[in-house]
């Protein structure tokens, strides 16, 4: 570990205007950060929110600018490379994954806004977005803009957002996307859940506020504009992947070092085929979805379509093949699992349940993808 004098801070990083990061060095910083965030995890669910410094933490390794393109001081980094990324970090915590995750999507108004205007909105390449797209909001024409009204749900990284990016539809019934400064919101206190405690993600709401309809877009196919690969809406989704195969790597790296400890008196016999099983869960889960996000990006760097549907299988599958790893290991250690202060196991399943409530990663993914495969048309953005 290099001394605190050598660690990269976000002043470290390149400006707005310049060139871009690498994304070997991201990771290889999302890396050594990961491994400071468990000694901080029963903090982060204990207060519920990503402390400050943690998430200053988060911005000197730079991935949250993979959002952001070289010109604007960010890095072009792969699906599969951005996945390994939140990946490590579920490892160390699942709610600093969550959060870094979602406020990846930040690529949407990095492609569907005007330079100028994205510019206004985001003067510091730092800032970080929480975003919730379903438009339940509502608005009225007023001068050149909005008059935006709703309340909305799973505000993950509402806590520490700098802006906010929430569906809403105009007057005509059109669905769109308002961008505002989170100072703006009102939060409601309604994240009392059971895992990914951390992350914060109550409702907010707004009422009555102007939002220039600049500072809107609608989602979908923007102008003529080449978007780059790593910033197209349809690889969103994917990166949510990393975060079953973090938590389940966690509680197997915490499991073996626990019944190692009482090998020769372990309480019963198939202790360790349970950990032997896990292993194998979190493997398949691992294989499958980076050759599945490798194969993807490969077809599309070449100009081709993927094959449809085959990514949320494997994402759906990393969810519930590392969910009955994680409670292989709870068992296999039995009632030391349950202090949250000796392992992370407690925390490790509960965080993996309610990752997998997920539209992204519901049990409707194989009934649609099923019907894709039959003829069909799915009706979810997530296959």
């Amino acid at each position: 570990m290099p001394n605190q004098k050598d660690r990269v801070t976000a002043t470290d990083l390149p400006a707005r205007a310049g060139t871009g990061l690498l994304a070997a060095p991201v990771i290889d910083r999302v890396r050594e950060y990961a491994l400071s965030l468990p000694a901080r995890a029963s903090e982060i669910e204990r207060l519920g929110h990503i402390p400050g410094d943690v998430i200053d933490g988060l911005k000197s390794t730079g991935l949250l600018r993979a959002a952001l393109p070289p010109s604007l001081g960010g890095v072009e980094m792969t699906v599969p490379q951005i996945t390994r990324a939140v990946d490590l970090l579920a490892e160390g915590d699942a709610s600093v994954a969550w959060c870094a995750a979602v406020a990846l999507n930040l690529a949407l108004a990095t492609v569907s806004l005007p330079v100028e205007v994205f510019a206004e909105l985001f003067p510091d390449p730092d800032l970080i977005t929480a975003t919730v797209l379903p438009p339940t909001g509502r608005a009225v024409r007023q001068g050149g803009g909005y008059l935006l009204s709703g309340r909305w749900t799973y505000g993950s990284g509402i806590t520490h957002a700098d802006r906010v990016m929430a569906g809403f539809r105009t007057p005509q019934g059109t669905p769109r996307i308002a961008v505002f400064d989170a100072s703006h919101v009102c939060l409601t206190d309604t994240w009392n859940t059971t895992g990914l405690r951390g992350t914060g993600s109550h409702d907010f709401e707004v009422a009555g506020l102007f939002v220039p309809e600049r500072h809107t877009f609608e989602l979908g196919p923007t102008s003529a504009r080449e978007v780059p690969l790593h910033l197209r809406a349809d690889n969103l989704a994917l990166k949510m992947a990393g975060v079953p195969l973090g938590i389940g790597r966690s509680a197997l790296n915490a499991a073996k070092e626990i019944l190692a400890v009482k090998r020769s008196a372990l309480p019963r016999p198939g202790i360790p085929a349970d950990l032997a099983h896990a292993e194998s869960l979190i493997g398949a889960a691992d294989a499958y979805v980076y050759s599945t996000l490798e194969d993807a990006w490969a077809a599309q760097a070449a100009g081709l379509t993927p094959e449809r549907g085959t990514a949320a299988l494997a994402r759906r599958f990393a969810h519930r093949a590392c969910r009955e790893a994680v409670q292989l290991l709870y068992d296999a250690v039995g009632s030391a699992a349950v202090y949250t202060e000796r392992t992370p196991l407690d925390r490790c399943l509960r965080d993996v349940i309610t990752a997998g409530r997920h539209v992204a990663s519901s049990e409707k993914i194989l009934d649609e993808v099923g019907d894709l495969r039959l003829g069909g048309e799915p009706s979810s953005p997530h296959i």
